[in-house]
């Protein structure tokens, strides 16, 4: 009955581990904001909802949303409503991003580990999966040496992702620099995948390679984890005009258009841009306590803090003994904590657990003393 390239997907573990959380236990695996949205934004949109209309919106969008969005980021080709698709959620401009560029056997260049959304697509599309490392030898970043030692003829896509899942790390702007070179030679199509571009913790914001490429690159955003909404469901896709167009089309194939609350919900962040960096001190209290607690932990079991997303890592290699999966389990049954195995970003993640502190202060503090107490067991 089933394809053989929906065969291929398997469940993530990212919500295998989620979904076996009990009531009481410490729940450090999804990135999902403790925080709710601002309330004034939502009651804004729905009485803006209310006010009416209520029906579809163009199948690409709210036309002053995606004003907004354009104006918002000043991408050069990038500049107008044309060049803007409204998307449920971030994954789903994924997904248009890749399916509209990809054919059957054409090869896509993405981090690994790196988000497992890129893998699933690559395969539901019978495209050819080139892994390129991030290493702890170049501190977990992606770079453009590695994405040129995993270049093979065929490839057509280069996914990046910065601020990075799982890592948290942000590509330098002279290495962006690097990329934009390498991506121009070969003909590439960039897809820059920047979810987390309003969560860094430094003075200067993230470099965005569609800064640099003002063809032939393509940005997938939303404001599910900037603004805490991701139960609206809503994300955003830009590229040249021409592009967008035909990303409109299987758009309007797979769910006519973006929820109108939701857009109404996107419209007055765009109005209200300071809104993005909103939650960044409740995350940055986060980060607090885990630097404070990181000397519990010895240096077989480091623990990494990126300067974007929010993330940590903790080395477990010598504990886990190559099946980090059991260990995640065994912490769970033991100490009654959620984290993420590494290999849910694929196989090269072996090495560690995945904690999101976007579960705030409190409860990552909990987690991490939790943790610290049981490798000193394991």
């Amino acid at each position: 009955m089933f394809s053989k390239r929906i065969s291929q997907l398997e469940p993530s573990i990212i919500r295998e581990m989620s979904n076996r959380r009990r009531p009481t236990s410490i729940d450090l695996s999804l990135g999902e904001p403790a925080l709710p949205p601002d309330p004034g934004l939502l009651e804004r949109a729905f009485a803006k909802l209310k006010a009416g209309p209520q029906g579809y919106t163009h199948n690409a969008g709210l036309m002053e949303l995606r004003k907004g969005l354009a104006e918002l980021h000043r991408f050069p080709g990038k500049l107008a409503a044309e060049n803007v698709i409204v998307t449920v959620g971030s994954e789903e401009a994924l997904y248009l991003a890749m399916s509209a560029v990809l054919d059957a056997g054409d090869g896509v260049l993405a981090p690994d580990p790196g988000y497992p959304a890129y893998l699933g697509i690559t395969r539901v599309l019978g495209a050819q999966h080139l892994p390129f490392s991030v290493s702890r030898d170049e501190g977990l970043m992606q770079t453009a040496s590695a994405i040129e030692r995993a270049y093979q003829p065929g490839a057509k896509v280069l996914i990046l992702n910065s601020p990075s899942n799982p890592f948290g790390t942000i590509i330098s702007r002279s290495e962006l620099e690097r990329i934009a070179r390498f991506a121009a030679e070969k003909d590439l199509v960039v897809i820059s995948d920047e979810i987390y571009r309003d969560l860094y913790y430094g003075q200067d914001a993230p470099s965005s390679i569609c800064e640099l490429m003002e063809s032939r690159s393509l940005f997938v955003g939303g404001l599910s984890k900037s603004c805490a909404m991701t139960g609206l469901r809503v994300g955003y896709l830009m590229g040249e005009e021409s592009f967008i167009k035909k990303a409109t089309l299987l758009h309007q194939l797979i769910v006519t258009c973006a929820s109108r609350l939701a857009q109404l919900a996107a419209l007055e962040v765009t109005l209200r841009p300071e809104m993005l960096r909103a939650h960044v001190p409740f995350y940055q209290l986060a980060r607090a306590r885990i630097a404070e607690l990181m000397p519990a932990f010895p240096p077989e079991h480091a623990v990494f803090l990126g300067d974007g997303a929010f993330y940590a890592i903790v080395d477990v290699e010598s504990a886990a003994r190559g099946d980090p999966l059991a260990l995640a389990l065994r912490l769970l049954d033991e100490a009654d904590v959620v984290a993420v195995p590494g290999l849910a970003f694929g196989k090269s993640g072996a090495w560690f657990l995945r904690l999101s502190y976007a579960a705030g202060a409190d409860t990552v503090g909990e987690g991490l003393s939790r943790l610290a107490a049981f490798l000193e067991r394991a």
